[in-house]
């Protein structure tokens, strides 16, 4: 950039350089974010609209460009990545903003678009934006999109901004409609969701501190110790947060535990555990008394599960680096988890460019991975153990087909149906745990129960 950011505008241009980041380096949006405000000091409006544009514009990038292709001569390949990113980050203002007035949005974006590219580029930035705002004053669309009728999966990927993979294998399961509804949500922002440490606070104790805080909070209708947050909390310097009360993890995550049937004094191994939402919450429900091995193949990665493990105050957790792939623990526990590695395509929600950052061809990789952690789960348990496999994909070849082609290898394993581990609605008729985000409107999830036969010894 050719400038320090105008007084007027920082949060703008700490976007427009974030955004410029994401795309020229392939960076991650929280990544860059959490970067950024490490590095800078916003006000609490500022900071709100810095991530808003931030997510924003990552989130609509394909809609976004679909537009502005109709109003930038020779195609926005041509642009200098500055100028692309401020035309997206005007006109995701004018398209979705409407606290913002569209002659802000306009003059705000060009100033920075001028500190970031000179006046050629600011030049360009006002003429696209100033063509778009005064057809949106007009009432007239901004631009036409595929008919859903001839090409609905063009249609649905361009109006709601996702790869065309995706849809075309979600219209495939859940139909033209059943997709425009998971689209919608996942276009949707999620509150922050928290985990009460029952070991350490009740929820009310922690509803009514946010509350005290000024912030809307609900609790979760199907688990009885989380929390819904709207608005804004800075989590980290919350003393709730810091005395080991809370930590984040969304409800339909929070109830994969719930599969493993446990009770205090068992032993337990998670073999994908970082950063440790499930894990402190297999302790929580063990009243932490028993063992708790966590094991992850990535050391940075482990670095959080500790942290949060002492920060809630967890003695049982032992957490070691090591590749759940290779068996190391031979027939050592009576719980297993995995909660493998997958698409994500039930969370996308929370991830503002996961979408961008998956492929198609990713599924017969991580296939290979989910039943090599299966495998080694399987001599790693004890006989009339449980072992849990969970995801966070929709994808059939990550869920539902890895676990019958698992049992068709293994006959000492059964299938056990999560009726009266979680709740009802979240039963499919397979006895699987399955959330559908457009359906029950949280993240998505999915969860098999594996019994293993035979009578444990000592």
């Amino acid at each position: 950039m050719r400038s320090k950011p105008s007084v007027r505008s920082p949060a703008r241009y700490y976007a427009l350089k974030a955004l410029h980041r994401i795309e020229t380096q392939a960076a991650y949006a929280d990544y860059v974010l959490q970067a950024l405000r490490r590095e800078i000091a916003l006000s609490p409006r500022d900071q709100d609209l810095l991530t808003t544009l931030v997510d924003g514009v990552t989130i609509w990038r394909k809609t976004l460009d679909w537009v502005l292709a109709r109003y930038v001569r020779g195609g926005l390949e041509r642009l200098d990545p500055w100028v692309r990113n401020a035309l997206r980050m005007g006109l995701y203002q004018l398209m979705f903003l409407d606290r913002i007035p569209r002659w802000a949005a306009v003059h705000e974006t060009v100033e920075v678009a001028r500190m970031a590219a000179g006046e050629g580029a600011a030049a360009l930035v006002n003429a696209v934006l100033r063509r778009i705002s005064a057809r949106l004053e007009r009432g007239q669309p901004v631009a036409s999109f595929p008919s859903i009728r001839e090409d609905p999966v063009a249609h649905l990927a361009i109006r709601y901004s996702f790869p065309e993979w995706m849809v075309r294998r979600w219209i495939a399961r859940y139909g033209v409609e059943g997709t425009r509804e998971l689209c919608r949500f996942q276009n949707t922002p999620r509150p922050l969701s928290l985990r009460v440490n029952r070991l350490r606070a009740t929820r009310e104790e922690i509803l009514a501190d946010l509350e005290a805080r000024g912030l809307r909070a609900r609790p979760s209708v199907y688990h009885p110790y989380v929390i819904l947050v709207e608005g804004g909390l800075d989590l980290t310097a919350w003393p709730a947060y810091q005395e080991g009360k809370v930590i984040a993890q969304d409800e339909a995550a929070a109830m994969v535990p719930y599969l493993l049937d446990l009770r205090p004094g068992l032993r337990v191994l998670d073999l994908c555990a970082a950063p440790g939402g499930k894990t402190t919450a297999i302790v929580e429900w063990m009243g932490d008394r028993g063992i708790v091995v966590a094991a992850d193949a990535h050391f940075g990665r482990l670095h959080r599960l500790r942290e949060h493990a002492w920060r809630m105050g967890f003695t049982t957790i032992h957490v070691v680096q090591a590749d759940g792939r290779r068996p190391f623990l031979p027939e050592w526990a009576d719980r297993i988890l995995i909660d493998a590695p997958c698409l994500g395509t039930g969370v996308l929600a929370r991830r503002s460019d996961a979408r961008w950052h998956k492929q198609e061809s990713d599924l017969a990789s991580l296939a290979r991975i989910q039943r090599e952690l299966l495998e080694a789960a399987a001599r790693m348990l004890r006989p009339s153990g449980y072992l849990v496999y969970s995801t966070c994909s929709l994808e059939p070849e990550e869920n539902e087909e890895q676990i019958y082609a698992f049992l068709r290898d293994h006959p000492e394993f059964r299938l056990v149906s999560a009726q009266g581990k979680v709740p009802t609605p979240f039963i499919d008729a397979e006895g699987f745990y399955r959330v559908l985000p457009h359906v029950h409107h949280m993240d998505g999830a999915f969860g098999a129960i594996l019994e293993k036969a035979g009578t444990p010894v000592g």
